[in-house]
């Protein structure tokens, strides 16, 4: 009975899209752990760089095309379904033909660039770029789909593929960034061979786009894309101002417990994943209770749910610094750090959870004004809690404070749009959970 039971919750998009977060922090941990122990101190600070210039540059696609895909397209009839699809490629082909354009003048500036890590970026930005194109779409196709066991061979193969040429390098003694990043091209080359032939890209629906469909992905991508940028550089922004003002040997202390909050992180983008397009789907059909009843279940399952983990993790900081960080961060500010975050982790369901609804319900431009106000005032704190505290804890406490400014914005901005409140969600969380409970009894038993 509980084989059957297991086999049976094993093929669940929930478990799908579980297992497929695990499965990527674990395989992203594991490859940076090989990077830092093959590849020499300065050209591993090269490679991390190129990725975060990436990421940054990559959300002008992302931001500007993802959400809009999954809004407009999940729960669709089919002849809208290709239209917006249609319309999603031909605006991602035209953002790549840009990037293309601006990097072949940068080329010929190269000779006048001293630095490495900017003449990497140029050399092979644009190539990535046009390789990743494929892939990413699927990738979305998919997600809004919910063809989450698709997702997870992507994911499969993207990473066991990377991690085999590195491993390969490093028996072989060619490690090198130039090596690394045609490892990179090439794992990118496989990945979109792969959904070009599964036929998971949906480019043959190019044809179908409109410019209606197009002028609305604008009209929405406009926002959600300076939501993304100014999000991305949210999230940077404590590393740039700790290594400038406090020195750079703070900075792995302060991205050691970032690290660790991966434990939150994960269960988060998995429901996540799952939620978007089933918030999505609902809005569409105009159906507005199921898009609060998704709101109210899965944020406030996730809120109680993730309480557990938090005191667990409160009580056991220092025992994972040692474990993630080694002998040396026992003793720094990392575990009280990790321990301040996980408290603050509590409210980031229904903060989540807001602020993907206010993109639902057709307002990306709260979302931007929240990211912005959290960009300002984290940076105008992280300036004068160093200033004051001259340690780490400043950038805590500034990022704190700006963190429940954003989620209190999101809440009382949502509640203009759909009835709910936090009683609400509590008492959907309690609920959910009693439910998943009885269920797991039963099928055991």
């Amino acid at each position: 009975m509980l084989i059957d039971y297991i086999k049976t919750q094993l093929k669940k998009k929930h478990f799908l899209s579980l297992g497929s977060s695990v499965f990527m922090s674990g395989a992203g941990m594991l490859t940076f752990v090989l990077l830092l122990r093959s590849m020499k101190m300065e050209e591993m600070g090269y490679w991390i760089f190129f990725q975060s210039s990436f990421t940054l540059l990559d959300m002008c696609r992302a931001g500007f095309l993802q959400t809009a895909l999954i809004k407009f397209y999940a729960g669709t009839e089919i002849s809208r379904a290709k239209e917006v699809l249609g319309s999603i490629w031909f605006i991602a082909i035209l953002i790549t033909i840009f990037w293309i354009v601006l990097t072949i003048p940068s080329l010929f500036l190269m000779p006048l660039i001293k630095d490495e890590s900017i003449k990497i970026v140029i050399q092979w930005f644009a190539l990535k770029f046009v390789l990743t194109l494929p892939s990413t779409l699927s990738a979305w196709q998919l997600q809004a789909d919910q063809k989450f066991d698709k997702l997870l061979q992507i994911s499969f193969i993207t990473h066991c593929s990377f991690i085999s040429m590195v491993v390969a390098m490093m028996l072989t003694g060619t490690m090198s960034i130039t090596n690394l990043l045609i490892a990179d091209m090439l794992v990118s080359t496989i990945i979109t061979t792969l959904c070009l032939i599964r036929g998971w890209t949906g480019i043959s629906y190019i044809a179908s786009r409109t410019k209606e469909c197009m002028l609305e992905v604008y009209n929405f991508g406009k926002f959600s894309i300076g939501t993304s940028i100014s999000a991305n550089l949210l999230r940077n922004s404590d590393v740039f101002m700790i290594n400038f003002f406090l020195g750079a040997a703070f900075v792995p202390i302060y991205n050691v417990a970032q690290r660790l909050m991966e434990v939150i992180e994960i269960p988060l983008r998995s429901i996540l994943v799952i939620a978007i397009p089933e918030l999505s789907a609902a809005f569409n059909k105009k159906r507005i209770d199921d898009v609060v009843f998704y709101l109210r279940k899965y944020s406030g399952m996730l809120t109680l749910g993730l309480i557990p983990i938090c005191i667990v993790g409160v009580s056991l900081a220092d025992v994972f610094v040692a474990l993630l960080g080694g002998g040396k961060y026992v003793g720094t500010d990392a575990a009280n750090i990790f321990r301040i975050f996980l408290i603050l982790s509590i409210i980031y369901p229904i903060d989540r959870f807001t602020g993907v609804s206010l993109d639902i319900v057709h307002q990306p431009k709260r979302n931007l004004i929240k990211v912005i106000i959290m960009l300002v005032l984290n940076v105008s704190l992280n300036y004068v809690g160093i200033m004051l505290f001259r340690n780490l804890f400043g950038v805590v406490l500034s990022s704190v404070i700006s963190f429940i400014v954003g989620a209190l914005y999101s809440y009382f901005s949502l509640k203009k749009f759909l009835p709910f409140n936090l009683k609400d969600i509590l008492t959907s969380g309690v609920y959910e959970l009693k439910y998943l409970y009885n269920r797991f009894i039963t099928r055991t038993v």
